[in-house]
Order: C-alpha cells, then sequence, then structure tokens
C-alpha cells in the first residue's frame, strides 16, 4: 500500500461532477475549472491508476464501469472529507474564535472593551461576554460557565489561577452640598466608619476592596445593584460612596459631585482568574495576552 499513490480529492471532486452534470466541459464550469485543465486533471487521474473513467466521443463523454465503481467510492471519500472538514472547523472555531468572559462592572464598563477591541484586531473572534460581580465571576469560572474572567479586588479566589493585569483606584464622593465635600484634609477612618454609605452589594469587589480598608463594616443608607445606580443615589444626597475613579471622572469634572481625600489605601488590583490546570483556547490565551500589556 505503501508505493500506491496518493488520492487526489480534488480530481474525484471533478470526476463527480461530470457524472451530476453530464458531461466533462459542464463538470469543468462547475468546478471553476478550463476545459483543457479539467481533461489534463482527469487524463493524469487515470493514466496514475492505469485505467479508464470516460469514454470520449464527438457527443461528449460518458462514464465507463470502472469510472461508475470510482464515482460510488469518490462520493464515500468526499463525503468523509467533508465531515473532517467540517470537525476541523469547528474546532478550529472553539479553539480561536470562541471565549467565554465573565467581567465584573468596573472592568466590563470601562476597561474591557478595550481589550476585546484588541483582540478583535489580532484575531476573528466573537466573544461572550457576563457582567456579574466579583464573587460571581470566580464561581462562573469555577463551573466552567466562563473561560477566564475579570475581577476588581485583592483577594485570590480558591481553586483559581489568576494574574494581576492592571490596577484601580477608588474614591469617596459625595454631593456638592455634603459637609465633606469642602474638606482638605484627609478623612479619617474613625469619622468614615460614623457615616451612612451609598455602597455596592456584597461580593462586588468595590465594596469588598472598602471595607478592607476601612477595617470595619460601614452603615449602608442604600445598596445599589449597578455603579449608575450608585452614582445616582450620591447625586441624589442619599450618603458618600464609594466608587471606581474611572466611572466617576465625568461626574467630578462636571461638578455633580465631590471626591473627598482619605486616608486609606483604596487602589485595588484588577486580576485575571482561570481554572487550574486547564488548557487556554487560543482566544482565552490572546485576551489574558492583551490584557496583560503584551
Amino acid at each position: 500500500m505503501a508505493d500506491l499513490p496518493d488520492i487526489d480529492i480534488e480530481t474525484l471532486r471533478l470526476i463527480v461532477a461530470v457524472d451530476e452534470a453530464g458531461s466533462l466541459s459542464a463538470a469543468a464550469r462547475d468546478r471553476g475549472l478550463s476545459q483543457p485543465s479539467a481533461s489534463a486533471r482527469v487524463r493524469a487521474f487515470e493514466a496514475r491508476w492505469q485505467l479508464a473513467l470516460l469514454d470520449r466521443s464527438p457527443r461528449g463523454s460518458t462514464l465507463t464501469t470502472d469510472g461508475q465503481a470510482v464515482i460510488a467510492w469518490a462520493r464515500r471519500v468526499l463525503t468523509e472529507a467533508d465531515t473532517m472538514r467540517a470537525g476541523l472547523a469547528s474546532l478550529t472555531g472553539g479553539r480561536k474564535g470562541e471565549v467565554r468572559v465573565a467581567a465584573s462592572l468596573t472592568i466590563a464598563e470601562f476597561i474591557l472593551p478595550r481589550w476585546l477591541g484588541r483582540l478583535r484586531d489580532s484575531m476573528e473572534v466573537h466573544p461572550q461576554l457576563h457582567v456579574v460581580n466579583s464573587d460571581r465571576v470566580a464561581d462562573m469560572v469555577r463551573s466552567r460557565l466562563a473561560d477566564i474572567g475579570f475581577i476588581e479586588t485583592a483577594a485570590r479566589p480558591a481553586g483559581l489561577e489568576h494574574r494581576v493585569v492592571g490596577a484601580d483606584r477608588l474614591v469617596v464622593v459625595v454631593h456638592p452640598d455634603h459637609p465633606w465635600a469642602s474638606r482638605r484634609t484627609p478623612l479619617r477612618p474613625e469619622t468614615m466608619a460614623r457615616a451612612e454609605w451609598v455602597l455596592r452589594e456584597e461580593g462586588s469587589g468595590t465594596r469588598s476592596t472598602f471595607e478592607a480598608a476601612l477595617g470595619a463594616r460601614p452603615t449602608t443608607a442604600l445598596q445599589a445593584g449597578s455603579t449608575a445606580a450608585l452614582i445616582g443615589a450620591v447625586r441624589a444626597g442619599l450618603g458618600p460612596g464609594v466608587v471606581s475613579e474611572r466611572a466617576v471622572a465625568a461626574e467630578i469634572a462636571a461638578r455633580h459631585l465631590v471626591a473627598v481625600p482619605t486616608a486609606l489605601d483604596l487602589e485595588r488590583p484588577l486580576t485575571a482568574v482561570w481554572r487550574k490546570g486547564s488548557r487556554m483556547a487560543a482566544a482565552t490565551s490572546e485576551l489574558l495576552r492583551v490584557a496583560s500589556g503584551g
């Protein structure tokens, strides 16, 4: 078997087309070939295998008995080849073109779009994005609902690999009429601990970073499920809030809100997380590289 010539798949497609189109010239047109090129392909196949596929006459070409047998085998081979082609394409799509991302709100709103844009510049990809709080991000990665997650907390989720890909800073903001709005000296933790706050829900990176820096569990006037709701509540005068500096920059610039200096360290890492021991698909690996500044 080692001495036998290889099968030429494209010539098999041409031969099958002869049977379907009724003539070699029609088959050549269907396959995008010139008549001489198609005829040369068939003759080379016949010479290689030392058989005649077509009976040629001035009226056209018809299949020989051998040709009919080759057609039957060719159809099976081409069906399997097309099945393999589709399978390879689906594998390539899964490895190169799909990535399921879970991201906490600040990252999803203000940072991830830039990363995804750079990812699309480097490869064809169809990301699926889930915007949830940091705790839920970790849960989704563990349960294989996401290939990679991005969180905004210093905590390292158990059972996951991680890499710091950036940093973010929280700020305390108040309504311009709030007593803290005119402060020039940093707020002390004990002063802040006595206030009633507008905060994100428990499990969010913003909330956990603030509580860790404050060293106490703050009293909440309102628990907001989104950054927009938090900013709106602070603008309405419900209390001071803690939010990403990125998210509130426009509000501060427009003087709708005032950033209050504090003695707290409110910088937090932005961290990518993924399952331990899992093999990253190409799109996931490329997104991690982009996020890491590579």
